[in-house]
């Protein structure tokens, strides 16, 4: 047996016990522990590492996959350190958008054509996830609304409308999905649903499709599909520890707290937590820390205006909250980054997601009340905050594909924060090229989103 993947003592970069408790996972769907074996299988066809919606999406396209020879479907094994989908897809704002203002940065850092590649594999993603809730009868608050990003700095609000005229001028790809709003509107309420922030001081807003929906039980229920196939099976609280290769057939060992697997194919949906297995992405898709809260109105108090919007708030360029309203009234909100960003042991390469960042504790108290006509008398209060980890890469995009000069592995990994905009369909080609066997090239993700040696040398330079 050769040496692989073995994990080295001052690497261990894995999820720990007692996470903070996330809004998103306080109804506990049946499977969230579940083990669909008392035992570990001794081999698998493929073994896929993680259950978010990495994971799951791609179990769900394996099966989904009908291939021309009429193979049988393969044995999944789907591995999970601590509970289902109890990472940064259980930990994250609910959103599935393409950020109108980052835009600028995708054209500033691929150029036009790849930045207006990303943009099409975001909106496609939109409309993929909505189109599997309705195949697969999935219930997750899942709804098409539009998302502004608002700003409340006039030079910022100067710059998204340069910038956004810039585009229409230019062509760039899907700009017809974007509507820009000026100060005159920016502010009002109950006027044209298509022209509103309701927010105090707005001075511009950019508007575009977003599907916002509930994560975990979009997840958790994709994953119930899955295991009706019969061919799938998941192990819970089942923490993979080294990855060993086979001398004779260059197959894989994966050693977890629980025992061994044997398998040929391996898929890394592990995000922030990947380097912990594949030492080679160390520095390349780095564990950060954010937090995000849920904000409720009490009984006693008469509701405040319901949004049917999402929202970033741009308190700057640089200083951005996101709010995602929910279907009862109360507000998912993430953010307060500047409160601790220049303090980097917080929250860089940090896995830890047991605890909060003390700075962005009580961020979120009365933010409704400051910032939103309406609200100001609702008494609405922070009803829980939460930690969770996003893997970041130094070119702002995740590693998709074959692991670089390892057979048999994949990884959908490092989203910088954006997973649930773009892993559905990534996860998608990862089950094609395993499936079908074809290339990276013929699966339709951005080029610059392929893991390649080139990538992982130019991240460690």
């Amino acid at each position: 047996m050769g040496g692989g993947n073995e994990i080295p003592k001052t690497n261990r970069i894995l999820p720990v016990p007692n996470s903070t408790a996330s809004y998103w996972r306080s109804k506990p769907h049946r499977l969230d522990e579940y083990r669909s074996t008392e035992h570990l299988p001794s081999q698998a066809d493929i073994t896929i590492i993680g259950t978010g919606i990495a994971g799951v999406s791609t179990a769900y396209h394996l099966l989904d996959i009908k291939t021309h020879n009429d193979t049988p479907p393969p044995s999944i094994l789907l591995l999970e350190a601590r509970q289902v989908c109890s990472g940064a897809t259980g930990r994250n704002g609910g959103h599935i958008k393409k950020l109108p203002s980052t835009i600028v940065e995708l054209i500033e850092g691929l150029g036009e054509t790849a930045a207006g590649e990303v943009v099409k594999f975001i909106r496609e993603n939109i409309y993929g996830v909505k189109r599997v809730i309705e195949k697969e009868k999935i219930e997750a608050e899942a709804e098409l609304r539009r998302s502004f990003d608002v700003s409340l700095d006039e030079e910022d609000a100067r710059e998204v409308k340069r910038e956004y005229e810039r585009e229409l001028e230019s062509g760039f790809p899907l700009t017809e999905d974007l509507q820009f709003v000026g100060e005159e509107f920016a502010e009002r309420v109950r006027i044209d649903p298509s022209a509103i922030t309701s927010l105090h001081g707005a001075k511009a807003g950019l508007s575009t499709p977003v599907l916002s929906l509930w994560p975990y039980k979009f997840v958790t229920q994709l994953l119930e599909r899955v295991l009706s196939k019969g061919t799938a099976n998941l192990q819970t609280n089942t923490a993979v520890t080294a990855i060993e290769t086979h001398d004779d057939d260059g197959g894989y060992t994966v050693t977890t707290n629980r025992g061994q697997v044997k398998t040929p194919i391996i898929v890394f949906a592990t995000n922030g937590y990947t380097a912990g297995l594949l030492p080679q992405y160390h520095n390349i898709i780095t564990p950060t820390k954010a937090t995000a809260s849920h904000i409720t109105v009490p009984a006693n108090k008469p509701a405040p205006q319901y949004f049917s919007n999402t929202y970033n708030i741009r308190y700057s360029k640089n200083r951005v909250d996101y709010l995602n309203p929910r279907p009862d009234g109360s507000i998912v909100i993430g953010g307060g980054k500047w409160t601790y960003e220049k303090e980097r042991e917080l929250w860089y390469d940090v896995y830890d997601d047991s605890t909060l960042i003390e700075p962005a504790r009580h961020y979120f108290d009365g933010l409704m009340q400051r910032h939103f006509r309406g609200w100001e008398d609702s008494g609405a209060e922070t009803e829980s905050v939460w930690t969770g980890i996003q893997g970041v890469t130094k070119d702002g995009m995740p590693h998709i594909g074959k692991v670089p000069g390892a057979k048999g592995q994949y990884i959908l990994a490092g989203y910088n924060g954006g997973g649930n905009a773009l892993a559905f369909l990534a996860a998608r080609a990862v089950a094609r090229m395993i499936r079908e066997g074809i290339s990276f090239e013929q699966t339709g993700v951005p080029k610059c989103m392929e893991t390649t040696r080139a990538r992982l040398d130019a991240g460690k330079a």
